[in-house]
């Protein structure tokens, strides 16, 4: 079962820290390739999940979302 679906770009520093704690701990995580500014992130869909449209972003198999890297990656610890 997915953790979650992680929201941001393989070759961004802020999502790669995401993934190799997703891996150390492994979680299975779902990477959506997401353009930072981008139109798709101004979208209300989006935004429900990062309210300032930035990557990355997570949105949990629960329905659980945050929105900073260190956070992501606490959460993921936990």
């Amino acid at each position: 079962m997915s953790f979650g679906k992680l929201y941001g770009l393989p070759t961004n520093p802020r999502t790669i820290s995401v993934l190799v704690a997703a891996k150390h701990n492994d979680l299975d995580l779902e990477l959506v390739e997401t353009q930072p500014n981008a139109e798709a992130n101004s979208s209300a869909a989006y935004r429900k999940i990062h309210p300032l449209g930035k990557i990355p972003a997570f949105e949990g198999a629960n329905g659980y979302t945050l929105s900073e890297a260190i956070a992501i990656a606490i959460y993921g610890m936990c």
